[in-house]
């Protein structure tokens, strides 16, 4: 292996071997077909839209993993460590917080409410306005990730396979990456997306583990004391308040605002553990699932950046096709080694688009068909209703990512920014509903829509007035405090819409209210809560060594 830089395109020429391609195929048959056997006895819609409520702490943990890590980490995540360096590394530590707001603040409150749909809480709180708005909210930002997910993924398989004779064109990689994921997610739900996912996590860690090892301790760098001593300047967790992409001030803030919102009111990541058979196995997985997140940033951040040192990349334009450069670089072929790394990032891919595919169905199923169009259809119509949704979203998708698949460089950075947009009016309204019984029905509607609108005057704003470009995160700060103005002012002056009944869905009601695990006393080291404190130790301890 030469220590010499390699450049992209001649990375590119290098041959894919048979044995490659047979490991590939052959996982994403398997994959399919162990889908489709796990799912084959999904009938009522509480098996395919909750598997039935029977999935164990593990598979919770590997779940939620797999579906958060996908194409967007291990290849945009990996480009934005080459361009932005180990900040990019805010997104995994505080998705921390994230978890733990959804593992001991949201998540009592849905599983105890019996949920299908994130959704169904605004409804029961507040109105069908602020729900149906939610849905549509939600199932834009879902097209939004597996659009961006899509393009990460198809761009990454057409360049590794690119001058062999196995070449996959962009939009067929883009094609076969949403059929796979659809003919186990429309046969078997939850369920097969649920242990689909624990075992596309393994493929994922052994793939991405075995590049990162390779590209850290590669003769150009020397490891991660090398690379600490080639670019002390990126190794650090915060950046000043002025850096365009990740400031100090905006990952405090807006960041925030984003973790709460993904990890704690997203139906997507939220559903696995309202599948969960027990609280403490929804609350253990949750936890678990933090850290596996904690491995990310030495995954993905910390190879990027030192591909720096083995590609000739241009960071700003070309920072998207790191991943693929360093496994045409760093891995032999003829060993199937190749192959092995690009299953795991099919995995990653697939895990990723069956959870938002089935979360998809289950919003539009029950917040939009069974709520307006046939509240008395039976259980065998909601189901196809759900497969029918899941194949129009789909097809949205592949469309949206032919069209933008030449974008170059920084798309997951790019999807937090549209993104933001999105978020603040929801997350203000999920909290001031659970915090405050005085929040009315148009407040919360009021702030849900104030969100966006209210991220276009702050970044407009900014630009007339001070001639500044609005960092995402900054807005999404701002924003959020504006929503909380939108809904403390509105509700005030809609006092008379009160309701007693809705104002007992609140944190006062459930907070006391026992759960499903009380009887369950183990030993001392299954306690949830022991190591959550561990999590947050390990997680502050990285943030103080890399500060």
């Amino acid at each position: 292996m030469s220590a010499e830089y390699l450049l992209l395109a001649d990375a590119a020429s290098l041959p894919l071997e048979l044995f490659d391609v047979l490991i590939l195929v052959g996982t994403i048959v398997g994959v399919t077909a162990f889908g489709m056997w796990i799912g084959r006895k999904e009938t009522s819609t509480g098996d395919y839209y909750l598997a039935g409520k029977t999935v164990a702490w593990w598979a919770v943990a590997g779940s939620i993993f797999g579906t958060n890590i996908s194409s967007h980490h291990m290849v945009g995540m990996m480009g934005a460590g080459l361009k932005e360096g180990f900040a990019q590394a805010n997104f995994e530590f505080g998705a921390i917080f994230g978890l733990l707001m959804l593992c001991y603040f949201f998540l009592p409150f849905y599983r105890r409410m019996g949920l299908f749909t994130l959704s169904e809480y605004l409804g029961r709180r507040f109105d069908d306005r602020s729900r149906l708005v939610y849905s549509l909210t939600n199932m834009a930002f879902l097209l939004i990730q597996m659009v961006g997910t899509m393009i990460l993924g198809a761009l990454t398989i057409a360049t590794l396979t690119a001058d062999s004779q196995y070449a996959v064109s962009y939009e067929a990689a883009v094609l076969l990456l949403a059929g796979v994921a659809s003919a186990y997610t429309l046969y078997g739900g939850l369920k097969a997306d649920i242990f689909n996912d624990v075992v596309q996590s393994v493929l994922l860690l052994i793939g991405s583990g075995m590049l990162a090892v390779l590209a850290i301790w590669h003769p150009n760098v020397g490891g991660l004391s090398g690379l600490l001593e080639k670019q002390p300047e990126k190794f650090h967790v915060f950046f000043e308040a002025s850096h365009p992409e990740l400031p100090w001030s905006g990952v405090l803030s807006g960041l925030m605002v984003l973790h709460m919102y993904y990890w704690g009111t997203n139906q997507f990541i939220v559903q696995r553990t309202l599948g969960a058979r027990s609280d403490w196995d929804a609350r253990m997985g949750t936890v678990a699932a933090g850290f596996f997140k904690l491995l990310i940033p030495f995954l993905c951040i910390v190879p990027g950046m030192a591909a720096g040192y083995i590609l000739a990349i241009d960071p700003a334009t070309e920072s998207d096709t790191a991943f693929a450069g360093l496994t045409r670089e760093l891995l032999p072929g003829g060993y199937g080694l190749v192959g092995v790394v690009m299953a795991g990032l099919v995995a990653g891919i697939l895990s990723t688009i069956d959870s938002m595919m089935n979360s998809t169905a289950t919003l539009f199923t029950f917040d939009i068909y069974k709520k307006y169009v046939r509240p008395d259809a039976s259980e065998r119509r909601l189901i196809w209703v759900g497969r029918v949704a899941m194949m129009l979203m789909v097809g949205a998708a592949i469309g949206l990512s032919i069209y933008f698949g030449q974008t170059k460089g920084g798309i997951f950075n790019t999807m937090a920014d549209y993104n933001a947009y999105l978020v603040p009016g929801v997350i203000v309204a999920y909290v001031a509903g659970i915090l405050r019984p005085g929040v009315t029905s148009t407040g919360a509607l009021a702030c849900i829509l104030a969100g966006p609108l209210l991220s276009i005057v702050f970044e407009r704003g900014a630009r007339l007035g001070f001639d500044h470009s609005l960092q995402a995160f900054h807005r999404a700060g701002l924003a959020t405090v504006g929503c909380v103005l939108v809904v403390a002012l509105v509700s005030m002056l809609t006092q008379s819409e009160r309701d007693n009944a809705r104002e007992l869905y609140t944190w006062g009601r459930y907070r006391n209210q026992p759960g499903d695990d009380l009887a369950i006393v183990g030993p001392w080291w299954q306690r949830d809560k022991l190591w959550a404190t561990i999590l947050v130790i390990a997680t502050l301890g990285m943030c103080w060594f890399f500060a």
